[in-house]
């Protein structure tokens, strides 16, 4: 195989040398190269096509050596597509329909795609996902209990009482300070505070002992214990019941994705109609009765 390809990469690496001397990369060429890259059978890959393939910039040696494995790449996939035609009998290359569907499924996915992200809104105001929230509540029922959490997880051999203090008597002051000690101490933390959690990924992360979950959640005093020779400081700021209408602050995000998708099927939707319309007011479109 090497040596069959030996001549297209004597043309390839000329015309990519001759390229990068233009201080051009091989796929930026505006000048048409008709010259072919290999043959498989009757089917032809031209060097356009290989070219397509490297990207622009780079070293010419590396230009060859991509190109290279491409078209190796190409030269096994038309052998096996061409015994794979002989191997089977003519009803199980009844492709065509399927072909069909799936180019269409592409075109329009391309097309549906552009024509919305031209036209979509995608900021959501307060108002509006408030309103949604109120109105679509069965649709954010908690499947699990929820929470929002300060944590600090330190190796046990650390002293803690500076920082236990500080993370007792909470303030917005204190979180740079607070931030600066995990560090200092190799601790992992969490001190955002935004974030809602399923006590589920939580409890992976911090390994709590509940017994009494919703009395435990309801905690808003610091948690102190220890672990796996490693030592947490706990502040739960607010939490969710399971099998109710999770917060409003913890579902902002799934809010603002359902309206946004709502904007994008109405716009597509609104297309629809209006290109079905025009096709049949302009006589493009004719139905026949058997």
């Amino acid at each position: 195989m090497q040596a069959a390809s030996a001549p297209w990469l004597l043309a390839f690496g000329t015309i990519c040398i001759a390229m990068a001397i233009g201080s051009v990369g091989c796929s930026n060429s505006t000048a048409p190269v008709t010259s072919a890259a290999a043959r498989v059978g009757v089917e032809i890959l031209s060097m356009e096509a290989v070219i397509q393939h490297v990207p622009p910039g780079i070293d010419p040696a590396d230009s060859v050596a991509i190109a290279e494995r491409y078209i190796e790449q190409w030269i096994r996939e038309q052998i096996l597509v061409n015994q794979a035609e002989k191997a089977l009998v003519n009803q199980e290359l009844g492709f065509e329909a399927e072909l069909t569907a799936y180019r269409n499924a592409l075109v329009l996915h391309s097309y549906k795609e552009r024509y919305a992200n031209e036209r979509l809104e995608t900021d959501v105001s307060e108002e509006e996902a408030i309103a949604y929230y109120e109105e679509n509540e069965k649709s954010f029922v908690m499947t699990d209990y929820g929470l929002r959490a300060l944590f600090i997880n330190a190796p046990s051999s650390v002293q803690v009482d500076e920082v236990r203090d500080a993370f007792s008597n909470l303030d917005s002051t204190q979180i740079i300070s607070i931030e600066g000690w995990c560090v200092d101490n190799a601790a992992i933390y969490a001190l955002d505070g935004e974030t809602w959690w399923d006590l589920s990924d939580f409890i992976r992360e911090v390994p709590m002992n509940l017994y009494r979950t919703a009395s435990q959640l309801s905690n808003r005093r610091l948690i102190e214990f220890e672990a796996n020779d490693r030592i947490y400081l706990v502040r739960i700021l607010e939490h969710a019941l399971k099998d109710q209408v999770a917060p409003f602050s913890a579902v902002r995000q799934e809010v603002e994705e359902m309206i946004v998708h709502q904007r994008r099927q109405s716009i597509l939707l609104d297309m629809e109609e209006q290109l079905v319309v025009k096709a049949w007011s302009e006589g493009n479109v004719e139905r026949y009765t058997p």
